[in-house]
């Protein structure tokens, strides 16, 4: 057992190791966090130490960029980058193939989508947007949607778009602790399911990340649907 144990002091941390992959990809942290649908502050932090990548990213990362050797970057055994990629302002193209078009919704499209949402709606009256393939993570409908204002500052932002994935009408009861896209009545908002009580007294409340932006309550009878974001898929610069 002598020979597996490990000076933790002298093990180059996983941080230590995600710099230097940025380094070897030659990308900006905001270009990988636009690529992963992630936003950037997750990437700082992580990289200052704040933070440790959880799972879900490190296997993200891995998919996005299949240059990227596993064994350097669970293990730090080199190169860095396979097929000879390593140390050179290496990056990985984004071809057609890596990209679909999935439907968007932009501020000025809310009120015409609420209005056809269940009366002669079609996709393909929809503008498109595209994104990357590995983003889309399961067979649900999903669609780009361009955020309106600032309740949901600082994590969304006026203007970022965000991939979400509708919830089937059965699983609403079940929503809480994330972002959502929510439609009801003539209305239709993003906001953070926190309380959800559809279940137990027949309303959902939603809020704002926004200290200013508030909450409010929507009663089960006025929903018409709801799609989960899960990732941002781009940011302005602010």
């Amino acid at each position: 057992m002598e020979d597996c144990a490990i000076n933790i002091e002298a093990v180059e941390t996983i941080q230590d190791r995600l710099k230097q992959v940025f380094d070897a990809l030659g990308m900006t942290i905001y270009q990988i966090s636009k690529d992963l649908g992630e936003n950037p502050s997750k990437f700082y932090n992580i990289l200052s130490g704040r933070a440790k990548p959880s799972y879900d990213t490190i296997m993200s990362l891995l998919a996005c960029y299949p240059q990227i050797r596993a064994d350097f970057l669970l293990r730090g055994i080199m190169p860095v980058l396979a097929d000879g990629t390593d140390g050179g302002n290496s990056k990985f193209i984004v071809t057609d193939e890596n990209l679909i078009e999935v439907p968007f919704v932009p501020i000025k499209f809310y009120a015409s989508f609420v209005e056809t949402y269940t009366e002669g709606f079609r996709k393909m009256d929809m503008d498109t947007y595209r994104v990357r393939s590995s983003s889309v993570r399961s067979n649900k409908p999903v669609v780009v949607i361009e955020i309106s204002g600032n309740s949901m500052t600082p994590q969304l932002g006026n203007g970022a778009k965000v991939l979400a994935e509708q919830v089937d009408q059965s699983n609403w009861e079940y929503q809480s602790g994330g972002i959502y896209a929510v439609m009801y009545r003539d209305y239709f908002v993003v906001k953070r399911i926190r309380d959800n009580e559809l279940m137990t007294k027949r309303y959902l409340t939603l809020h704002s990340d926004n200290p200013l932006g508030g909450s409010v309550t929507v009663g089960h009878k006025d929903l018409r649907g709801i799609w989960k974001i899960i990732s941002i898929v781009d940011s302005p610069v602010e």
